[in-house]
């Protein structure tokens, strides 16, 4: 089988009648077959149609920058919790899931995503550009448990170290943060279309992390 290259394509998510999303290709190119995906977008749930082509003896899966393969969500329902815990010293996972959840219409956001999510972009961010196997002693810090309970300091040092990274992604952009902490309630991000400059924040992080590391941003 040939190998698969991942390309990513800056078209959002729009409102359809029927729920279905296409990804499309720039003539005259054509896709070889579509891999279809499932994205909760509140409570409306979105097949997103993704083309695969092949050029050069190489496959191309062609996805959307609004969307991980394997996540349930929007990206930005991640960013959006990883940047709201990250940016309260005070506030619990649970906590930032409940108001994230609560912000995209989610009914059931678990605190537990909120935690998988920190710990893999923390991970992507302690890679090198080569992609070189991170140390024992990370990968075992990076644990769920790590055979320990993560101190006050520990707890920290991560949100800093991920709030970082997203502001240096995005640019600097200050809606990043200040949505999050002060939403705008007339962006309504309980389903599609999703607007307003925090979006345009995620994505510019996604396209900024693609093009750094070769890889999605969770």
């Amino acid at each position: 089988m040939l190998p698969i290259q991942i390309i990513t394509d800056k078209t959002r998510i729009e409102t359809t009648p029927d729920k279905i999303f296409r990804v499309l290709l720039p003539p005259p190119k054509q896709a070889l077959k579509e891999r279809a995906y499932t994205l909760e977008c509140g409570q409306a749930v979105y097949e997103v149609y993704c083309p695969e082509t092949q050029e050069d003896g190489i496959r191309y899966l062609i996805l959307p920058e609004f969307m991980i393969p394997g996540r349930p969500y929007p990206i930005y329902v991640y960013i959006y919790a990883i940047v709201l815990y990250s940016s309260n010293p005070k506030m619990g996972q649970r906590e930032a899931a409940e108001k994230t959840g609560k912000r995209f219409g989610i009914e059931k956001f678990s605190h537990s995503t909120v935690c998988r999510a920190m710990k893999r972009l923390e991970v992507l961010i302690k890679t090198d550009e080569n992609e070189q196997e991170l140390g024992n002693e990370t990968k075992e810090s990076l644990q769920p448990d790590a055979g320990r309970f993560p101190s006050v300091e520990d707890t920290a040092k991560r949100r800093d170290t991920v709030l970082s990274y997203l502001n240096e992604a995005s640019g600097q952009d200050g809606q990043l943060v200040q949505e999050p902490s002060q939403p705008k309630q007339s962006f309504n991000y309980t389903h599609p279309p999703y607007l307003g400059p925090f979006i345009d924040a995620c994505h510019t992080i996604v396209d900024y992390t693609f093009k750094k590391y070769h890889r999605l941003l969770l």
